[in-house]
């Protein structure tokens, strides 16, 4: 093989090492996007049990207000039996009509309080529902995830191990050229020459690097990208 050969087979590697460790880094995001669906679904179901937690509250408060309203109804039924006159007794009479308005308040508020009660526990029974399912699909691509990172990273040391064994047979000079170039372009440090352009930056080159190119034994740049450049054949 020669030198040109063996560049554009450790260039191969290179670009696989490359676009591996890219996915290493994407795969950490994309667990993260995932446990933010699920942190959602926990945070809205939270959210309606406080609620019912609330209206819960709300409920007793009333009853307890409907208990004390009766109780004093109780003590003013008690206290029309003491009385020693007509206007003192009808008196007493209008109080418990404005209390047993304010039961019937009371009573209808509890019952907007238990329908609403109602409807939250049907909207948790959903939002649990859904909560558990994204949590099954959560775990369920973070495993395929952390499979896929362990497979990933195997593959780049396996690469990384060969692209060793073929920089030793590269010469030093063209090794540390050709690695400057792929570290400062970040794709394709060696490109052919493509219908008299460059075929990394696409400019046209001067006639004498193209025939420089054809001479496998010299190291040819692009004058405007600076790219080793090769004559396919």
């Amino acid at each position: 093989m020669t030198t040109i050969e063996k560049l554009l087979v450790l260039q191969e590697r290179d670009r696989r090492i490359k676009d591996l460790t890219r996915d290493t880094h994407q795969i950490p995001a994309r667990k993260k996007l995932s446990e933010a669906a699920l942190i959602e679904h926990k945070t809205a179901l939270d959210d309606a049990q406080e609620a019912l937690k609330r209206t819960s509250a709300a409920i007793k408060g009333v009853e307890l207000e409907i208990e004390t309203q009766r109780q004093r109804i109780g003590k003013l039924r008690t206290q029309q039996n003491t009385v020693r006159t007509n206007d003192d007794y009808r008196a007493l009479e209008r109080e418990i009509a404005t209390v047993e308005k304010t039961i019937r308040d009371e009573e209808d508020k509890e019952i907007a309080l238990m329908e609403e009660a109602e409807g939250l526990r049907t909207n948790i029974a959903l939002l649990d529902k859904r909560h558990s399912e994204e949590q099954k699909s959560v775990e369920a691509d973070t495993q395929a995830l952390d499979q896929r990172l362990g497979a990933i990273k195997e593959e780049i040391s396996r690469l990384k191990a060969e692209r060793m064994e073929l920089a030793k047979a590269i010469d030093p000079e063209w090794l540390s050229r050709y690695e400057r170039i792929f570290k400062h372009m970040g794709d394709f440090a060696l490109v052919p020459v493509e219908s008299g352009s460059c075929g990394g930056c696409h400019m046209k080159i001067a006639p004498q690097l193209i025939q420089d190119a054809k001479r496998s034994d010299h190291m040819t740049n692009c004058s405007f990208c600076g790219r080793l450049l090769y004559w396919r054949i």
